[in-house]
């Protein structure tokens, strides 16, 4: 119960983190003191966290890999130490979530700040013209996007309850029913118009990466139907699908991205030079006079500073849960590998696979959406059991 009390405690503080900040206030600290001893607590506690962390064990290698390649290289110690710590924290919100003792309750307290940011970002709009303001002017917190692991979880939590209900052999009221469906609808609204509200590109794009995935694993014809509908769509009224991206979308405005491509196609000319290690931790270069430590493309950053051996060992624990996904039930396994399609596509067009809020917040709703997959497997296996035990003919009490 401690570990889940501190990581609820250590996701709730991050609303009141800054974003970009300079330095370790005692808030920061308090907050990086609470997550490691819930990643400690949850590592303690619980078997599958333990096995969950062996998995990241190519994430080790690969970092100790780096650490030398990049000591080697002489580049700046704050750096290095710097570009390890998302690991580190991905790594313990995961142990927290695992081996939490109410994994529910840490969605909910996700859940709870996605749409803390998600409200505050909409609230803070002087206006909603988004063809001339967009929320992350005003609340920075959005960039790092939440909505999208809120809309995750709200999709996640409804499909896994019924998954439960229908083990236990149990109906909801047809009130209580009406009031869940709501709710949830409710919550996607907002965090999708969050979304919308931020007008990314990025996250526009990983919003409907993941509705098309989750729609074409639940029904393959639907996706593939609603593909062709929108590939025509956009055929049909090029022109006006145009001007809708250069006035909202800022689409054909070089300004905005110029700056981000020149760093990323610097970024892979170094990372040419050094394919197989990459330039270690802590590597910089300089574009346009400004020292860059990272780049706005999850993909190049990692091929710069690990290079293909520690980028192709990176990517094995994400593997290894994907198949763990592929056990879950049809409807949840859609709901997984969407949301997790969706924040992917996001990462890959921005910087917030550096965030020091984000990264635990993602490991903790990993490590609680494993957790209730595994209890859901549990509670399959007993009604099994149970069934097998039962003599013909009986019915089950």
């Amino acid at each position: 119960m401690i570990t889940t009390l501190l990581t609820a405690a250590a996701i709730l503080l991050s609303l009141a983190l800054p974003f970009f900040p300079e330095g370790l206030s005692p808030s920061i600290v308090a907050y990086l003191g609470m997550l490691g001893l819930a990643g400690l607590g949850g590592f303690l506690r619980s078997p599958g966290a333990r096995k969950q962390l062996v998995l990241l064990l190519p994430w080790a290698l690969a970092l100790a890999l780096a650490l030398v390649v990049g000591l080697a290289y002489g580049n700046p110690t704050t750096q290095l130490l710097e570009d390890a710590l998302p690991y580190l924290l991905f790594a313990l919100g995961l142990a927290a979530g695992r081996g939490g003792h109410r994994p529910r309750a840490l969605l909910l307290t996700a859940l709870l700040v996605c749409l803390g940011d998600a409200a505050i970002s909409l609230y803070r709009m002087p206006t909603y013209d988004l063809s001339r303001v967009r929320s992350t002017y005003f609340y920075f917190r959005i960039i790092a996007g939440t909505p999208l692991v809120g809309l995750f979880i709200v999709s996640f939590l409804p499909r896994l309850d019924r998954a439960r209900d229908r083990l236990r052999e149990r109906a909801r009221s047809r009130a209580t029913n009406t009031r869940t469906r709501r709710l949830y609808l409710a919550m996607t609204v907002v965090l999708a118009l969050a979304v919308i509200a931020t007008v990314s590109r990025g996250m526009l794009l990983g919003l409907a990466l993941g509705v098309g995935t989750a729609v074409y694993l639940r029904k393959p014809s639907r996706g593939l139907s609603l593909a062709v509908v929108a590939a025509l769509g956009l055929l049909l009224f090029t022109p006006a699908v145009w001007q809708f991206g250069e006035q909202y979308l800022r689409l054909g405005s070089i300004g905005t991205v110029g700056g981000r491509m020149r760093e990323i196609l610097h970024c892979l000319y170094v990372f040419s030079t050094r394919p197989a290690l990459g330039l270690g931790l802590g590597a910089e270069f300089v574009v346009d006079n400004h020292v860059v430590s990272y780049v706005h493309n999850m993909i190049a950053y990692h091929l710069w500073k690990f290079g293909l051996l520690g980028s192709a060992l990176l990517s094995l624990p994400l593997w290894a849960m994907t198949q763990q996904a592929f056990r879950a039930p049809h409807d949840l396994r859609a709901a997984i590998l969407g949301g997790s399609v969706s924040v992917l596509a996001y990462l890959v067009t921005c910087a917030s696979y550096k965030s020091y809020t984000l990264v635990p917040l993602l490991g903790v709703v990993v490590g609680a959406s494993l957790a209730l997959l595994a209890e859901l497997r549990e509670e399959r296996a007993r009604a099994e059991a149970r069934q097998a035990q039962t003599p013909a003919g009986v019915t089950a009490s």
